[in-house]
């Protein structure tokens, strides 16, 4: 039996598998950037409205759930923090992958 050292094995996913892993890298280096590091108040708002965008979405929907259920207003809130980010980041990933690949096959002629 022989081995082949130059073998590679190759990761196939889709475009959306891809993008899903960017998501999840970009918001984790996200929450990182906003939460890992001692900020002052008025930079860490600004990093936190640039970097994790879809807290503002959040926090309108966790204010009309709080109404509802008051108990429920730190789950609502991180839940959706965490959905609407790795939404946008999933997007801001697929996007960029789909230009990848539209500029690699216009540059090739396919």
């Amino acid at each position: 039996m022989q081995i082949c050292h130059n073998s590679r094995m190759k990761l196939h996913l889709s475009d959306s598998g891809r993008a899903a892993f960017g998501a999840v890298c970009l918001f984790g280096v996200a929450a990182y950037a906003v939460f890992g590091f001692q900020h002052g108040f008025e930079e860490q708002v600004g990093w936190y409205i640039t970097l994790l965008p879809g807290a503002i979405v959040a926090a309108g929907i966790s204010d009309i759930v709080t109404k509802i259920a008051p108990s429920a207003e730190f789950v609502t809130f991180w839940g959706l923090l965490v959905c609407f980010n790795l939404v946008w980041y999933f997007g801001i990933s697929f996007v960029a992958i789909k230009a990848y690949r539209f500029v690699a096959k216009a540059s090739t002629g396919s």
